[in-house]
């Protein structure tokens, strides 16, 4: 049983960080390796059949085998059971090593460690499990392990070849922007028998992101998922930050009728402190969700005291994305040339530049205008070379000035004439529609949103929304202010999306078009859309007033939380 570091995590603290990051090499803690390892082969322990050399009828796999200290636990239990039956604890652990446990491992140095853990005769083959016939389909018991985190985009700069490889391959792989460990879920279901079990460490962000829709659906369709262990925010791998969650999956022909979900619901720590208690307890949410509760659409989680309000929220009114459009901000990917200062702007055409908002600058109720936006588009087209030198010279010239930044992003991909396009110019015409829209931050502690009826360009660190339908749109515009600038919001997307270091919380649109609205046409809700157009941002008593008028609509009672502060720092972005 591994305790502390092991070999593994030398060796990987010998790499370059960008090596690691991009491969995603984080060795798991050891506290994990036990639970999960418990958790999956435990269930068939009492069931082996073993033959004469000591060796349970047991086929264990590690797709992403690392050192080996998953197969290295595996092993131990196996032996203990061996040992408990009667046979020779030596014996039965060069039989079990030689002919119950493969794994597959990339990265040669890494194999060679497995090898040198597990001992004489391990079978660990050098090799991506995702392609070839390294692991073949249905011939394993037992799925275990911890797979790499890479995002497609970070892999096909990386790994050029691999990404075209598994590039639409997988269900998982096949929709926007991807993430290797996606695929080892899904992949996990083909090589495992029937009657088998799944137990791998994963993100937690596939739970909601748009991408992993299709995965979340087979999985809910084949009624496999048993278990998920969720620690929101809560740190668990060393040198990274990420949001990790167990994930036990089974191949039992009846399925899983219902969930066990485990959340953390206690105090963040940092990274390298006292892991959380495992089997929980205290400071866990614990519960289960019937399995026809999941489907296509992200996964809520909620449970214990987090159920009721869900369930109370849930009531109030229909999902936000039922009446409003959620749509992220616009991204240049050279924000440092692309944004500039409002003292600045009378250096380049007026004409040029158009005032923009971005996440920092959104207090409740109250934009900060502080960066106007070098556009040089018509509509969501870029404005041709020669037409933009006549039509602003100033500008032209500035982006001249830039263009080896400009051009060096994305390794070049925006080489040549054009060189001055955005990098993500998306919803450039719906965001630029003077027509009245409420704008919120992609990553705040508490609810900040500001009602913008000045055709305020929206940056990818904002997000807009704006009525489907015309009809009725101010009252509606109003009460989409009030609740998005309430405690609601925080204690809506703590529940249903995935928690951030810091108490912070991500608003974007997979969780903001879940949440529960009022219904507008009662007379309290239309009430409480007025006084919110018209609230001081400057008054905190007015705020509370309004918050707790907000929470009657819903039939909630105080707040957990104060109102929040009108900035916040943003937390760093999570890695991998």
């Amino acid at each position: 049983m591994l305790k502390g570091p092991g070999p593994g995590d030398v060796h990987a603290r010998s790499l370059p960080r960008a090596s690691r990051r991009d491969r995603g090499i984080y060795y798991t803690p050891a506290f994990l390796v036990d639970y999960v390892v418990d958790e999956t082969l435990g269930p068939l322990l009492p069931k082996l059949a073993f033959r004469e050399d000591g060796s349970p009828r047991v086929r264990i796999l590690d797709p992403a085998a690392g050192d080996g200290r998953f197969l290295t636990a595996c092993v131990d239990r196996l032996v203990s059971a061996a040992t408990q039956a009667g046979f020779a604890p030596e014996r039965a652990r060069t039989s079990i090593v030689r002919q119950c446990v493969v794994g597959v491992e990339r990265d040669e140095r890494a194999a060679a460690l497995s090898r040198h853990a597990l001992g004489t005769g391990a079978d660990i083959r050098v090799g991506e499990a995702l392609c070839g016939n390294a692991a073949p389909e249905g011939a394993w018991d037992v799925v275990i392990g911890n797979p790499p985190y890479v995002r497609s985009v970070a892999l096909k700069r990386a790994e050029p070849a691999l990404w075209q490889a598994l590039r639409g391959k997988f269900l998982a792989t096949s929709h926007g922007e991807w993430d290797l460990y996606t695929a080892f879920l899904e992949r996990a279901l083909a090589w495992t028998a029937p009657g088998g079990e799944i137990g791998l460490v994963v993100p937690s962000r596939w739970f909601t992101a748009k991408n992993a829709a299709p995965l979340r659906a087979l999985l809910s369709q084949r009624r496999c998922v048993r278990k998920i262990v969720d620690f929101g925010a809560r740190q668990v791998f060393e040198g990274a930050t990420t949001y990790a969650a167990l994930v036990f999956l089974t191949r039992r022909e009846e399925g899983a009728l219902a969930v066990e979900v485990t959340r953390w619901a206690g105090d963040v720590a940092t990274p390298g402190g006292a892991p959380p208690p495992i089997p929980p307890r205290g400071e866990w949410a614990q519960g289960t969700i019937p399995s026809l509760a999941l489907g296509r659409g992200p996964w809520i989680l909620s449970v214990g005291r987090g159920e009721n309000l869900i369930g109370r929220l849930r009531s109030a009114g229909p999902p936000l994305g039922q009446v409003a459009r959620v749509s992220k901000g616009a991204g240049t990917n050279a924000d440092s040339v692309f944004l500039i200062p409002a003292s600045d702007g009378a250096a380049l055409e007026e004409g040029a530049l158009v005032p923009c908002v971005r996440g920092r600058d959104l207090a409740p109720f109250a934009p900060r205008v502080s960066r106007l936006a070098l556009l040089p588009y018509d509509g969501d087209r870029p404005v041709p070379p020669g037409e933009l030198a006549k039509r602003w010279p100033r500008a032209a010239a500035y982006l001249e000035r830039h263009r080896a930044v400009l051009e060096a992003r994305e390794r070049g991909r925006f080489r040549g004439d054009l060189f001055y396009r955005w990098g993500r110019p998306q919803n450039l015409i719906w965001l630029r529609d003077p027509a009245p829209k409420v704008i919120v931050p992609d990553v705040a502690r508490g609810g900040r949103a500001v009602l913008d009826d000045q055709g305020l360009l929206v940056i990818d660190t904002a997000y807009a929304l704006r009525p489907m339908d015309p009809g009725g749109a101010s009252h509606l515009l109003g009460l989409i202010l009030a609740v998005l600038n309430s405690s609601i919001v925080g204690e809506w997307l703590r529940l249903a999306g995935i928690p951030l270091r810091g108490g912070y919380f991500r608003m974007k649109t997979a969780y903001l078009s879940s949440l529960p609205l009022p219904r507008v046409d009662t007379w309290g809700a239309r009430s409480v859309a007025e006084w919110a157009r018209r609230v001081r941002p400057e008054d905190e008593a007015e705020r509370a007033a309004l918050d707790r008028a907000v929470r009657g609509l819903y039939g909630v009672g105080s707040s957990v939380t104060a109102p929040s502060a009108p900035r916040a720092p943003r937390p760093a972005r999570p890695v991998p």
